[in-house]
């Protein structure tokens, strides 16, 4: 049977140049490798960022449980200027692969492409192995749920998933995601009366209203964290007032703001927490407001289970590393996997979306072998 070596398929999918949805040939083609050591491969489609549809990948091996799933994501983000080496050449130089995804994540999906040929070759074992590869983790982010939504109709249930986004710090397996907070963006705008800013009483001024808003949520205490998520934050990230005149006051202003938030909240009552906030001070002001809101995902956590202490136990013989349980970083895919436990294992994130990403060779090595040792002893 065919084992591919991770550094050599690394290289292969980084030529991909995956921008966007844009797939480029990269599901046909790993459906060909995975199709040669005996997976069955199903391409589902989902809406993509330009007139194609984004193709994702649903890959199985074996059909009895246990079952196993590892995922990963093909498309990349731009920043593609001023690159020491060509960001789709894939090139290994002075121990390093140097391209676009070779941390993100591509590198982390040759790891465990690799590492699950060289498992199906070497040992007979009673279970399944899925792959979901997804094409717009950093874009649309419809891949995921939309292969989840094809096996939800036939009925496949996945016991444990390991998604292979770069968790890593300062070494391999030094950290693993156990969950992410969730994240909300909300637009508030405030409606006010215009007028001369030289007639005092004639106008309600949005800027003040809105100014009082923005104070208010940002004095806001929201929670103190839990064991294995920070406390929760808002950040106001954008101010507009649509004003060319100084001596006008204007009839509207809005803010944007972004809520990471742990698993003591649910989106719906952070809503509710923050409305009340809001239309308390806009009453006192006499403005009116229009508030919107846009969940990119719930907080979740997958409770430290035997599963997780055994990849604990794997990453510390191969690494020497006590890696940290943590819900760190933004949002991942890992948020469309409801309540499949799960964790987040994969390469070092120091140069993840930055000019000139490299994945060590040595770090593509040792996660491999993690990945082959999580399959060794989860099939025991």
């Amino acid at each position: 049977m065919k084992t591919f070596n991770e550094i050599i398929l690394a290289q292969e999918l980084i030529r991909f140049p995956t921008i966007k949805t844009e797939d480029k040939g990269i599901m046909k083609f790993l459906s060909k490798k995975l199709s040669s050591i005996g997976f069955r491969c199903k391409i589902i489609k989902s809406k993509g960022t330009g007139p194609k549809p984004a193709l994702n990948l649903y890959a199985k091996f074996g059909n009895s449980r246990p079952h196993i799933n590892f995922l990963g994501h093909t498309d990349v983000v731009t920043n593609l200027n001023n690159w020491k080496i060509s960001p789709f050449k894939a090139v290994v130089r002075k121990g390093y692969l140097n391209g676009r995804g070779s941390q993100d994540m591509k590198g982390g999906i040759a790891c465990f492409i690799s590492a699950i040929s060289n498992f199906i070759k070497d040992k007979n074992f009673k279970g399944s192995i899925s792959i979901i590869i997804a094409a717009d983790e950093e874009t649309t982010g419809l891949g995921t749920p939309a292969v989840i939504r094809y096996l939800k109709k036939k009925r496949e249930k996945i016991d444990f998933s390991i998604v292979a986004e770069p968790s890593s710090n300062r070494s391999i397996g030094d950290e693993i995601r156990i969950g992410r907070r969730g994240s909300m963006n909300g637009t508030i705008t405030v409606y006010g009366k215009s007028g001369h800013s030289a007639f005092y009483g004639s106008y309600i001024n949005p800027c003040t209203g809105l100014a009082k808003i923005i104070s208010k949520l940002k004095d806001l205490s929201l929670d103190n964290g839990t064991k294995f998520m920070p406390q929760s934050n808002l950040e106001f990230t954008k101010i507009n007032v649509e004003n060319f005149s100084e001596n006008v006051v204007p009839q509207s202003a809005s803010a944007k703001f972004n809520v990471r938030f742990n698993s003591e909240h649910k989106s719906s009552s952070l809503k509710k927490k923050l409305n009340k906030i809001i239309n308390a001070v806009a009453k006192k002001e006499k403005c009116k407001t229009k508030i919107k809101y846009r969940v990119s995902g719930e907080a979740f956590y997958t409770q430290p289970n035997k599963e997780i202490y055994m990849v604990k136990k794997i990453v510390k013989k191969v690494t020497g590393n006590t890696a940290k349980l943590n819900c760190r970083g933004g949002t991942s895919d890992s948020r469309f996997l409801g309540s499949i436990p799960r964790l987040e294992l994969g390469l070092r994130n120091n140069t993840i979306h930055m000019v000139d990403e490299r994945s060590s060779i040595s770090d593509l090595k040792k996660l491999t072998k993690i990945y082959y040792n999580i399959l060794e002893n989860y099939f025991k």
